[in-house]
């Protein structure tokens, strides 16, 4: 029989552990060995050592900051995947995230059928980060690197195609970016995919960080 991937869960909310926990029974191929509410009984678990990926809610009542559990988690379980569930979807969250070192950050009404595909990504090396499955160490490197393979100025991006961006980095999707500047989603993805293009990004994640740090957007 296929070895089960061990998961271990962090939340505040009895009523989310549990939820989660019964969604992911649903799952033959993982299984639930652990459940923590607060970052003490996060370190003094057994289960989170022999655990392969953890999935933490890094919204939680007992820290200030639920992404302060990541190291603490690493120093216990240094081959761990890490998947943020977070209602945040802010970039500059899911920047901190990645380079704090998780594999994954979605959003916390996320279904269960892609948290599954995450839980199988994260596995296998893989990053998912704003919709799209990203190699973490490659988005990494694009956030600590000088961006000098990217394209020069000037990059002509259109007002349309900045605020496009903006509202990207605010965590809107194509769909929301469509209804709010009342356009067809098409429009949205065919500005996406230029923006990309004019700036030598390869994700939209990467769009956004290069546009951050370039000044383009706040």
């Amino acid at each position: 029989m296929e070895n089960l991937i061990k998961i271990f869960l962090i939340d505040d909310s009895e009523i989310h552990l549990a939820g989660l926990k019964w969604l992911l029974s649903e799952n033959k191929s993982v299984s639930v060995t652990g459940c923590a509410k607060c970052g003490k009984e996060v370190l003094g678990s057994k289960e989170l050592t022999q655990s392969d990926v953890v999935l933490l809610d890094i919204s939680l009542e007992t820290e200030s900051d639920g992404l302060d559990l990541v190291e603490p988690i690493f120093s216990i379980n240094k081959t761990v995947k890490i998947i943020v569930l977070s209602q945040h979807k802010e970039v500059s969250f899911i920047v901190k995230a990645i380079q704090k070192g998780v594999s994954a950050y979605i959003a916390k009404d996320t279904s269960i059928d892609e948290i599954n595909a995450v839980i199988n990504l994260a596995i296998k090396g893989n990053g998912f980060f704003l919709g799209e499955t990203i190699p973490k160490i490659s988005l990494l490197n694009f956030i600590t690197e000088n961006n000098n393979n990217h394209h020069p100025k000037p990059w002509n991006l259109s007002e349309r195609e900045i605020t496009i961006i903006e509202l990207l980095s605010k965590g809107f999707i194509s769909k929301e970016i469509a209804d709010k500047l009342n356009i067809n989603i098409t429009t949205v993805e065919s500005h996406k995919e230029n923006i990309k293009q004019k700036l030598g990004c390869k994700t939209i994640i990467e769009v956004i960080v290069f546009a951050m740090k370039n000044g383009l957007i706040s």
